[in-house]
């Protein structure tokens, strides 16, 4: 492949050669000169025209990058929390008895139906219940399939009967 190069450029060094010196110098400057301007368009130009434009949408891309990484950690977050399993039964009647007695909710009646429990209290602050059974919600992953609150004679004070099964399917 040299040898063709080489053998190609021989008309060329001797069209060159011919040439008087005055006009060597001319075809050698304006040969350097349209080098000079083929270097620049094709490579320094473009290169440093993306370098600035890389450095103008660097804030937005690490902005992106924020986002991606947040996302990330609540896909975690909730590929974990999928990963929990509900109790169920005899199990679930224990944690949510266990709740009840921390809250203060200490003489209801929890009776295993399937998967799920029946809880029977009187004399509950409807408030205190209410927060007991959002704070179960979350942290047990039960929901309410069926609840039934009647007013007792003192103001705030509610007879519950609630039916409550796991959320997460096993």
């Amino acid at each position: 492949m040299v040898n063709q190069i080489r053998t190609a450029l021989i008309p060329l060094k001797s069209w060159f050669a011919e040439r008087p010196p005055r006009e060597q110098k001319l075809l050698l400057a304006g040969g350097s000169v349209a080098l000079a301007a083929i270097i620049y368009n094709v490579l320094w130009e473009p290169a440093f025209d993306g370098r600035a434009q890389i450095a103008a949408s660097l804030p937005q891309i690490e902005t992106q990058l924020a986002d991606i990484r947040a996302q990330v950690e609540q896909a975690r977050h909730l590929k974990a929390a999928a990963a929990r399993r509900a109790p169920t039964g005899s199990a679930l009647r224990d944690a949510l008895d266990s709740s009840l007695q921390q809250t203060g909710i200490a003489d209801a009646k929890l009776t295993v139906l399937g998967k799920g429990v029946q809880i029977d209290a009187k004399g509950v602050p409807f408030a205190t219940w209410m927060t007991w059974l959002d704070q179960v919600r979350r942290d047990d992953h039960v929901r309410v399939i069926s609840v039934r609150a009647s007013a007792e004679d003192k103001p705030g004070q509610v007879t519950i009967s609630a039916a409550l099964q796991p959320t997460l399917e096993q």
